[in-house]
């Protein structure tokens, strides 16, 4: 163990470290408190020494304040003075109060009395591994409410009532510490932190801290200096400017950045070209152009094709079928009049030959085709049929008109007069169905063809007008089956128009040729980066502290490793080793030797965020793998006492059965070690073993340490009753005697009932008890303690005091005939009435006047 102190291997680990480090750990050091001042001072030094701030004042020199020794434990006064009103913890009964006393305070209590459920509340109390799990009254519906305790604390001048949980945060609760069955397996098993901070350590615990605060500033500050870079949102074109703005991070390149900004004289100058330029192409609007030249090139192409259809319709070819259709119309028609007028004339037909006639006679051959189909095939008329429009009978006359009808239409003449009236018919129709072609000031492509060519303009627009008065002239005549209008032949042709189409060709494919969309962008993309540049550089200001942000942010990200507490808690551990471990292996073992446990098991540490840890093992291997039970138990107190020895803090200890599985010998050293440690703290035993109970007992005695003792029952199914007065088999002569003579009430209360058998039953109970009084008489007074039951040993010194004489023995041989008689069982044929209450009085005084003629040692 080292004999330098602690505060002063602290102070040399300092001054290893950066200026900041010392400078916080030295305020610490001397006053022991985490302030605003040192937290913000301290982290001005820190980024300094890391280059994240410029050093602005010179820096004081640090001075250390090394002592000589360490400075002892001051720990405040204070005891435990009562348990009680506790509520709402298993089914214990409510009112209950356990005086604790300023040594050993011993509470027996057999199975089922309530022990466990107060350990329980003790354990989430007081400083404990054990068994924190507290149940309410199971046994009873309805019942609710959340466990309480009472507390009552002496500090030497005043008594204060502490109710936990309300006050469980007051530091008495960590004055005292509890040892139940569950601990000895977390101690075995577990990786156990001390449940205090030894003295010096805390130093630690608060750099700890203090280096979180720390991290915590850096990191907020790290995170105010990494805004969202939004510069690349005030530009819209992807060009240079915006990728380097939305590239900005902490590897940009300042300089970079400052070639890219802004712009020359030279540069402003041809921006202002290149606007004046832009300003150009768009007013030539060459996509309009174009768009506009399509046009004219569709409607002239357009025109031309409407109007070569009319001229081929109008050639000399054309206009000479035209007539010659006419003329043959003419003639068929003259000679089918002819063939009429022959063949009708006895008949007086008026309008004979006439077109109108000729389509009546037609008509009526249709319908006497329809009649005849109807008759499957019977020719019409017949003698039969009637007139068709006044339904007179035919006769053979009117038979022989129809006949001359039907004849008529079957001559040649007749159709091929139809043939050309279909002909005629047809060609009106074509020639009326032909688009106007209109080549005027009205049209787009005249006045082009106007602007390049005149003569042909003006030519083809006559010729326009004249090819559709020709063809209205010949729709005329065919229409009215004469040559009544002029019918002259016309001979042109639209080729001679497409040079001027051929013009328009060419002007767009120079247009497009010439690209000035491609011209127009690429002027506007310039245009656009020179723009951007220049806002870029009236940005530059707010770009570079951006730039700045980004580059101090990551080197202070790289800066949050000198915050890792991991060094801290290396030199913890380190000076852990040197002050503590050594210490605490050293009263390990001295607690081993004294509980006479194995001393095999040694202690083995790790450190982990500021903390150090122990794990009891035996050759690598748990402790309790290889430990009988009662070995383990033994080995897990003697952990628990060391860690109570070495916490200054520490006012009292709690132990439940702390014996459990434990043979006599051990025991006896149990009890031995516990009311030694009682002449220095409060120590509390609770235990269901009367034999224990009486080691205890008697320990105490020996060693003169005050030892105050009390029960704790179930009463009619309520459990934690707690009374003073002893279970009997614990119970000294003295105490017995009180005992027989509150007994005695109840039997004189039987006596006066009159229930011979109830009365005889208790009586026999109440002598037998005062037999066993007579025994624990000779055992405690007669020889003065030398042999006692549950002792280890005949305690051969106290052989001085023992005094016999006959009168002792002659009272001693009375009392233990006169109890016998009532004790034993009687032969049924002596019939001997008990003895009443006044003999059994007279009995008891008299072992009382023993008591006092032979006492104690």
């Amino acid at each position: 163990m080292s004999g330098t102190p602690l505060k002063n291997q602290i102070i040399s680990w300092l001054k290893t470290n950066p200026y900041w480090l010392q400078y916080a750990g030295n305020s610490i050091l001397e006053i022991g408190v985490i302030t605003h001042d040192l937290l913000d001072k301290t982290y001005d030094y820190f980024k300094e020494d890391n280059g994240l701030k410029p050093i602005e004042e010179t820096r004081a020199e640090i001075t250390f304040n090394e002592i000589q020794t360490d400075a002892a434990a001051v720990s405040q006064t204070i005891a435990l003075r009562a348990i009680k009103d506790i509520s709402h913890v298993n089914a214990l009964a409510a009112g209950q109060s356990i005086s604790i006393g300023d040594n050993l305070t011993v509470i027996y209590g057999g199975n089922g009395a309530g022990k466990s459920g107060y350990v329980r509340m003790l354990n989430n109390a007081f400083d404990s591994r054990g068994d924190k799990n507290i149940l309410g009254n199971v046994y009873v519906a309805g019942v609710s409410g959340a466990p309480s305790c009472t507390f009552t604390f002496d500090d030497g001048s005043a008594q204060t009532d502490l109710v936990y949980p309300a006050n469980g945060n007051d530091p008495a609760f960590h004055k005292f510490a509890i040892f139940d069955t569950q601990s000895v397996r977390v101690h075995l098993e577990g990786d156990n932190k001390l449940n205090f901070t030894p003295i010096g350590f805390e130093f630690f615990e608060l750099l700890d801290i203090f280096y979180n605060a720390l991290k915590d500033k850096l990191v907020t500050e790290i995170a105010t200096n990494k805004p969202v870079n939004s510069y690349p949102d005030s530009f819209t074109s992807d060009n240079l400017v915006k990728q380097t703005l939305s590239g900005l991070s902490a590897s940009t390149d300042e300089e970079a950045l400052k070639k890219i900004a802004g712009l020359s004289q030279k540069e402003g100058e041809l921006f202002t070209e290149l606007v004046a330029k832009q300003k150009q192409l768009k007013d030539l609007d060459i996509p309009k152009k174009v768009s506009g030249l399509q046009d004219l090139k569709t409607a002239f192409n357009d025109y031309i094709s409407k109007q070569q259809t009319v001229l081929d319709r109008i050639k000399q070819d054309n206009i000479e079928q035209y007539t010659a259709l006419l003329k043959d119309h003419a003639k068929f028609l003259e000679l089918t009049k002819q063939e009429g007028i022959t063949a009708f004339q006895q008949y007086n037909i008026a309008e004979i030959g006439s077109p109108e006639w000729q389509a009546f006679v037609k008509a009526s051959r249709v319908y006497a085709d329809k009649i005849e189909n109807s008759r499957d095939g019977a020719h019409y008329p017949s003698q039969e049929d009637a007139c068709l429009l006044c339904l007179r009978p035919l006769g053979d006359d009117e038979r022989k008109l129809f006949e001359t009808y039907w004849n008529l239409l079957k001559s040649e003449a007749g159709r091929e007069l139809q043939r050309i009236e279909a002909e005629i018919s047809e060609t009106v129709q074509a020639l009326s169905g032909l688009a106007v072609p209109v080549f005027d000031e009205t049209t787009t492509y005249y006045n082009n063809v106007l602007g390049t060519n005149p003569e042909l303009a003006k030519k083809w627009k006559e010729i326009s007008e004249t090819a559709e008065l020709l063809k209205k002239n010949v729709i005329a005549n065919l229409s009215n089956r004469n040559l009544a209008l002029p019918m002259q032949s016309f001979a042109f042709n639209t080729d001679e128009l497409m040079p001027s189409v051929m013009l328009i060709y060419s002007e767009i494919g120079t247009l497009l040729q010439s690209n000035p969309a491609q011209e127009l962008a690429d002027l506007e993309k310039q245009i656009a980066l020179l723009g951007d540049r220049h806002m870029m550089g009236r940005m530059m200001k707010g770009i570079l502290e951006l730039v700045a942000s980004y580059k101090w942010a990551a080197k202070a990200e790289t800066t949050v490793a000198a915050l890792n507490t991991a060094s801290i808690t290396k030199e913890q551990g380190r000076l852990f080793g040197l002050h503590i471990t050594d210490k605490y292996t050293n009263l390990f073992n001295d607690e081993c030797e004294k509980l006479r446990a194995p001393k095999v098991v040694s202690i083995v540490q790790k450190n982990a965020k500021i903390s150090s840890f122990r794990k009891l093992q035996i050759n690598g291997a748990a402790a309790n793998s290889v430990l009988s039970e009662g070995e383990q138990r033994a080995i897990s107190l003697a952990d628990f006492l060391t860690e109570a020895q070495l916490n200054p803090n520490n006012k009292g200890l709690f132990f439940d059965d702390p014996v459990t599985s434990q043979d006599h010998i051990r025991k006896e050293y149990i009890a031995s070690r516990l009311v030694d440690l009682a002449q220095a703290k409060q120590v509390v035993v609770l235990t269901h073993d009367i034999g224990f109970f009486i080691r205890l007992q008697i320990a105490s005695e020996e060693a003169g340490v005050n030892c105050l003792v009390t029960t704790m029952r179930n009463v009619h199914g309520t459990p934690g009753i707690i009374r003073p007065d002893l279970p009997w088999i614990a119970q000294k002569v003295g105490d017995r005697v009180k005992t027989l003579r509150d007994r005695l009430v109840r039997l004189k209360v039987l006596e006066k009932a009159g229930d011979d058998d109830e009365y005889l039953i208790a009586v026999k109970s109440w002598y037998g008890l005062l037999r066993e009084g007579w025994e624990r008489a000779v055992e405690e007074r007669l020889f003065k303690g030398v042999v006692e039951r549950f002792g280890l040993g005949v305690q051969t010194q106290k052989l001085k005091k023992v005094v016999i004489t006959p009168e002792l023995l002659a009272d001693i041989e009375k009392g233990m005939t006169d109890t016998s008689n009532w004790a034993h069982d009687a032969a049924a044929a002596r019939d001997i009435p008990p003895p009443d209450t006044t003999q059994a009085q007279a009995d008891l005084d008299f072992l009382d006047a023993f008591t006092k003629k032979c006492p104690a040692a």
